[in-house]
């Protein structure tokens, strides 16, 4: 009987010391756009209680604190020299195309690029969140149309924390590490996710005016398990023209948000502008609030923009959605109607 009580307090001891997350042998790399902000990206794997090398390795593109920057393309090849697979640059110029142009060379990698919301002009009104970039300020500091999070300059009150957008950038992209470390089967999609669905203006809507989805929740983000039970985020799209375009039609930049719960992108469009509606839709709820189903697909792999072309003249306005497996489809944020579009059909 006593030795029983040993071999069973010995079976506890044991299993109390066994790694968490088994799966998440290889360190999680991590690319800085020069050592400009290695500190704060350093300092917020320490302050979420991870190791650095073992358990996310932060390195630097060059040994300069400063110029020169690499562009989106190049810290990409750079970043896959070295095994890593989540970019930071910490410096001036965001632009909304950024997410469109490097969107199919990120998600061929598996990466993600974390970017310094410091835009040198204003952003396209109601420019939606980034797909495989991540826009980010600190709270206090610039806001505006695309932007996804804000970090507030006190945030952890630790090693991390910054009073910069530079700082913050890398703070929230070593915080990314470590819960791509901690959540092993995650994608990048999922992480955005959790910390999107965490955030401080999740439940009030995306507010590009109040740093998009808001001030970031790491611990929150961490607690969330599941991935196919993180709520789904619509594609970011974005209306681009070509010139000559016929009258009838009109280009859709697609970056669809590849969370692991998702499958499938659809385009709906409306007589009338639709309502926000911050709950996940059926699609018999969409067709009742006006919705036209256009197209269901998946733009993501060889090619990300979509052409519609109008049958007769219209004047819609348009709605991506992502849904998943189960017909379930994602809510309707403020930057997800785009319109109205006017189409015209042109006579020869």
């Amino acid at each position: 009987m006593i030795r029983g009580i040993c071999f069973l307090g010995l079976f506890a001891a044991i299993t109390l010391y066994l790694p968490l997350n088994p799966a998440a042998a290889q360190p999680v790399g991590l690319r800085i756009n020069t050592t400009h902000g290695m500190s704060n990206a350093k300092g917020a794997v320490l302050d979420a209680g991870l190791k650095l090398t073992a358990e996310v390795a932060v390195t630097a593109s060059s040994q300069s604190d400063g110029n020169p920057f690499l562009p989106p393309d190049k810290l990409i090849a750079d970043a896959k020299a070295v095994g890593a697979t989540i970019l930071s640059s910490s410096f001036s110029g965001w632009q909304t195309t950024l997410d469109s142009l490097g969107y199919l060379p990120l998600t061929a990698n598996s990466m993600v690029h974390v970017y310094a919301y410091e835009p040198k002009k204003t952003q396209p009104k109601k420019a939606p969140p980034p797909a495989a970039f991540v826009t980010v300020n600190k709270i206090g500091g610039k806001s505006g149309d695309g932007i996804e999070f804000g970090v507030p300059t006190t945030y952890m009150n630790g090693k991390g924390m910054s009073t910069t957008p530079s700082g913050v950038t890398a703070q929230l992209a070593g915080l990314m590490a470590c819960l791509k470390y901690l959540h092993p089967t995650w994608n990048w999609f999922d992480v955005k996710a959790a910390l999107r669905s965490t955030a401080a203006n999740y439940a009030t809507g995306y507010d590009p005016d109040r740093y998009g989805y808001g001030s970031i929740d790491y611990h929150r983000a961490n607690a969330l398990t599941d991935a196919a039970r993180l709520p789904l985020f619509a594609p970011a799209a974005v209306p681009f023209t070509t010139k000559p375009q016929p009258g009838n039609q009109i280009n859709f930049f697609v970056n669809s948000f590849k969370q692991t719960r998702r499958s499938t992108d659809a385009l709906f469009k409306f007589t009338a502008r639709p309502t926000v509606h911050l709950q996940e839709l059926t699609l018999p709820e969409i067709t009742a609030r006006g919705g036209e189903w256009v197209f269901s697909g998946d733009l993501s792999k060889t090619k990300n923009i979509y052409t519609y072309s109008a049958m007769t003249a219209e004047n819609s306005y348009f709605v991506w959605f992502t849904a998943d497996a189960n017909g379930s489809y994602s809510r309707i944020e403020p930057y997800s109607i785009i319109g109205p579009v006017k189409l015209a059909i042109t006579q020869l």
